[in-house]
């Protein structure tokens, strides 16, 4: 690579982290060269986020006690005491939770801290006084996205925006930094479709062959494999393994994360009942950058239906639509009865519930313990865990109920915690996800709608969510609607695939179809139009 030095750009020796009596880091070294793309990668709960938080200066590292051992950057050992000083040296973070501001605009988030101003000096006084220069930052906000092959209002408001498209803006906001020389991502692809994965991809060769260092996180081996010039592997804290280029070997690289080889779910073929269960009759949904019209389509009881497309083509929109998350028109009928989608209450009480793609923002209580967050939309929907009273407005936990079904719940999801008290904020993605999970199973729902339920996740992880869906379904009866960027995956465990473009049903295909077809189909063709 025509950025790459010999000399190295970050040195990490023997990092060591305790949280109180938990050591998630024990003596991790690595060594990074200017333009080199190294890829972290690990099992969740595995070390990877403290380490990034440590060499980003989060502060709930020095919140909890520190950290111990050294950090060399640029040839020279530093402190770096908060984010202020990893930004001072020229380090940039993608965060997988989205460090944006919500209520600003696009080109304000991506020029924030290094705004272009108008400067004027007081004659006499002689104080200085700036003002921005809104037409050259959206100007700047603007070139840095169509350098990355996006096209953005620069005057939308973040909040607005889809998940795949705040992932840009993240990255835009660290390129647009003039002294960027390592750039962190963590999770970068998980919320992007295949095309604009591909795109973020090149992005990192293009920063790599600029002499730009980059650390990449993601559970997309694959992806690692495709970019990265060397990979560190975590497991329990501590290095389990290093791979260079031409050493890189997916069977080896996984059984060095998970410490075991990785079997990967299989459904078998079979036929549905037949029994039309769920049906949208002109469906739209307003979802801003997920929005569908007019779709039709029977949900046949019993299936696994998967729903796929292109970032921002809809494939969001049927569950947030049926639920009420976001204003819809047209029919849906659960059994024949209409259903009020403006009435999430309604739509639970019929045996719906929403597996949400945002996890942290709509699908968990984050200061609450897991058990907590297990059974609270059991007992606010459904009077589960509840102590018999005479008194109906008397309202107490049966802890020991509770805590025996968050137990199985721990030990049946692999679910890595203290113990079920330990707060969900703490847990890694990949363990809130298992108790967002756990949630949904314990409302018994006739039909239950998941959004990327693996969406940046560890291969165990991704495989024990894949098989408990597959249970929910044969061992339940659930019907399960399941909108994923992950294509490999809803081949795996669905019967049919709904194929979503420009905001309406494209296709809908057995889930075995010719790989060609489907691919076309994402893009809008037809195997016969070639």
């Amino acid at each position: 690579k025509l950025g790459t030095s010999m000399e190295s750009i970050l040195k990490l020796q023997n990092i060591s982290k305790r949280f109180e009596q938990h050591e998630v880091l024990k003596s991790v070294s690595l060594e990074i060269r200017p333009g080199e793309i190294h890829g972290l990668i690990g099992e969740n709960g595995a070390g990877k986020s403290t380490l990034l938080n440590i060499l980003f200066g989060r502060s709930i590292v020095h919140q909890t006690g520190g950290f111990s051992g050294n950090i060399y950057f640029n040839g020279h050992k530093v402190r770096i005491r908060n984010s202020q000083d990893a930004i001072a040296l020229g380090i940039g973070m993608v965060h997988q939770e989205f460090a944006l501001i919500p209520n600003m605009n696009v080109a304000e988030n991506i020029t924030i801290g290094s705004e272009a101003t108008f400067r004027y000096r007081h004659q006499t006084d002689g104080y200085q006084l700036a003002l921005i220069n809104k037409k050259a930052n959206h100007a700047q906000a603007k070139n840095i996205l169509d350098r990355l092959g996006v096209t953005i209002n620069t005057n939308q408001y973040i909040e607005t925006l889809s998940v795949n498209l705040k992932q840009f803006v993240e990255l835009a906001r660290e390129i647009n930094k003039n002294d960027l020389k390592l750039l962190i991502l963590d999770e970068p692809t998980a919320a992007l479709g295949q095309e604009d994965a591909e795109r973020l991809l090149e992005i990192l060769q293009q920063l790599s062959n600029a002499g730009i260092a980059i650390i990449l996180v993601s559970h997309r081996l694959e992806e690692i494999m495709s970019v990265c010039d060397n990979i560190t592997v975590l497991r329990d804290g501590e290095v389990s393994g290093r791979f260079s280029k031409e050493s890189f070997d997916l069977k080896q690289i996984a059984a060095s994360m998970i410490g075991r080889s990785v079997e990967q779910v299989q459904s078998r073929a079979r036929k549905h009942s037949g029994r039309t269960i769920l049906q949208y009759r002109n469906f739209s949904v307003e979802m801003p950058g997920e929005s569908i019209e007019n779709i039709n389509l029977d949900i046949y009881e019993g299936e696994i239906i998967g729903i796929a497309g292109l970032a921002g083509h809809g494939k969001l929109a049927l569950g947030n639509g049926t639920l009420g998350i976001y204003p819809s028109s047209g029919q849906v009928l659960f059994n024949d009865t209409f259903i009020d989608c403006a009435d999430t209450t309604a739509a639970l009480n019929h045996g719906l519930y929403l597996l949400a793609e945002e996890r942290r923002e709509t699908g968990l209580l984050l200061d609450h313990s897991i058990m907590e967050n297990i059974i609270f939309s059991a007992v606010q929907q459904q009077n589960k865990f509840l102590k018999p009273f005479i008194f109906p407005s008397l309202r107490l936990i049966n802890k020991k109920t509770a805590v025996d079904y968050t137990r199985e719940s721990i030990k049946r999801l692999d679910i890595r915690c203290r113990n079920q008290q330990q707060k969900v904020r703490l847990l890694s993605g990949g363990n809130q996800q298992k108790v967002c999970l756990a949630r949904a199973i314990v409302m018994e729902p006739r039909i239950l709608f998941v959004a990327e339920p693996t969406r940046g996740i560890d291969i165990g992880a991704k495989e024990i969510i894949l098989q408990e869906l597959l249970n929910i379904n044969r061992k339940m009866g659930t019907t399960i609607i399941v909108a994923s960027s992950e294509l490999d995956e809803l081949k795996r465990i669905c019967d049919r695939i709904v194929i979503m473009y420009e905001g309406r049903i494209f296709a809908v295909l057995a889930a075995d179809c010719d790989p060609l077809e489907l691919a076309l189909a994402l893009s809008g063709k037809r195997s016969d139009e070639l």
